[in-house]
């Protein structure tokens, strides 16, 4: 009799010892706890957790502000070298080519162009000259335009000489004989020429007109730049 009810008693304790052997809570939660009932036995002051609360904000604000820093630097930096490449690109462009300046110091000169299909001549008008060169010591020059036709150059014409001014007003008109299917392929060329009474005359620059490039439909008139001569033997002329 009291061996049976001892084996029911140790029958009836088996399913107790099996229910504590059930697992409890999970690995990072029971670590959670036991963290936090340490540090609530560790005897730190209410002060020094507001110290340390406010030392990690600063922490993190130092970093943010180092962060903007590095990043506004940036932009500052890229932002210079766009400016620095820009300014060379516009100190490029606006820097003039020698023989441009070199045109533009000499002067220019306005003529005309028309060809008379009946007669088969080119009428070349040389109208005026601006801004010319000053070729003498007093600052002046006298200027007059020699004009002819390339590659030949069988006949020349020269305007008058005028005095002691860069711009000069011509206002002459000269005929070449040329037929029109030979036109083409010449070149007109008017050179302006300082007069000098006892040495050889200085050129100042030159205008040149491909004809192949002109329309000769309507009269053409234009002003050109004129460019640095070719050198060219003139002879002293003791009147003009």
């Amino acid at each position: 009799m009291h061996e049976g009810v001892a084996l029911l008693a140790g029958h009836s304790s088996s399913p107790a010892q099996n229910e504590s052997k059930i697992p409890g809570p999970s690995l990072a939660h029971s670590i959670r706890s036991k963290f936090l009932n340490e540090l609530h036995k560790v005897p730190i002051p209410s002060w020094a957790l507001v110290a340390l609360g406010f030392l990690i904000v600063l922490i993190m604000l130092s970093c943010c502000l180092c962060f903007c820093k590095k990043m506004i630097f940036k932009k500052k930096k890229e932002k210079g070298g766009e400016e620095k490449n820009e300014k060379n690109t516009i100190n490029l462009s606006n820097e003039e080519d020698p023989e441009s300046k070199e045109a533009a110091k000499l002067g220019k000169l306005h003529y005309t162009l028309d060809y008379n299909f009946t007669d088969s001549a080119l009428i070349v008008g040389v109208i005026e000259a601006e801004g010319l060169a000053a070729m003498d010591m007093s600052g002046t020059s006298d200027p007059y335009v020699k004009v002819y036709l390339l590659p030949d150059k069988k006949k020349k014409f020269e305007t008058k000489v005028h005095r002691k001014t860069l711009d000069p007003t011509f206002n002459e008109h000269f005929t070449f004989k040329v037929p029109y299917a030979e036109l083409g392929g010449k070149t007109l060329v008017m050179t302006v020429y300082d007069f000098d009474r006892f040495s050889k005359h200085d050129a100042i620059g030159d205008a040149r007109v491909q004809m192949n490039k002109v329309d000769f439909s309507h009269l053409t008139e234009e002003w050109r730049d004129l460019q640095k001569a070719e050198k060219e033997e003139v002879q002293v002329m003791n009147f003009k």
